[in-house]
């Protein structure tokens, strides 16, 4: 997992701060969580590719984190994203998403699915489960998390040379107690 900071500075950017906005990189999912103003240009510096981001997660729709989504949206396009973006927000991230087309003209040529959450699990794969909880602030606010499924990976050739216990069951249950 990579996280890349694209911005950290609140309301106003400065000199050396872009407003929010964060990329995770986790195999082959590139996660955006908020979009500021200038998160595309941080993208291009970084060297990340717009065509990659897989979802974008809007923490709320203050202009600070969500006024980079035009632009981005229209490169995306423009730059022939051939997948579906997926968008997770709070309450009234439709309406916000529809208004957003209704105020800006769109070339759009990419797929966009615009999903309201609440809280808890909202996206699960193979690797890792995204969860979101409310957040006290003066609008609808979700923090988000994401949650590396467990996985052992054990050598077991090497675990056969240094063990002193028989394998088979016995052995399993002193590594996995939960197993019966």
């Amino acid at each position: 997992m990579q996280i890349l900071f694209l911005g950290t500075s609140s309301m106003v950017p400065t000199k050396e701060r872009n407003q929010s906005g964060v990329l995770i990189s986790y195999k082959n999912e590139r996660i955006l969580v908020d979009c500021g103003e200038g998160t595309q240009r941080q993208l291009k510096i970084s060297g990340a590719k717009l065509t990659k981001v897989t979802k974008i997660l809007i923490s709320h729709w203050h202009g600070d984190h969500v006024l980079g989504l035009p632009g981005l949206i229209q490169s995306m396009s423009a730059a022939g994203y051939e997948k579906t973006l997926r968008i997770y927000g709070p309450k009234g991230s439709k309406k916000f998403m529809r208004k957003l087309f209704e105020v800006f003209v769109f070339d759009r040529r990419i797929k966009i699915e615009v999903n309201e959450i609440k809280r808890g699990k909202f996206f699960e794969n193979d690797d890792f489960i995204l969860e979101a909880e409310p957040l006290k602030h003066n609008v609808e606010t979700l923090g988000y998390s994401l949650r590396e499924k467990d996985k052992r990976k054990i050598n077991l050739k090497y675990i056969k040379k240094i063990a002193s216990f028989p394998s088979g069951r016995y052995w399993m249950k002193r590594i996995r107690p939960e197993i019966k």
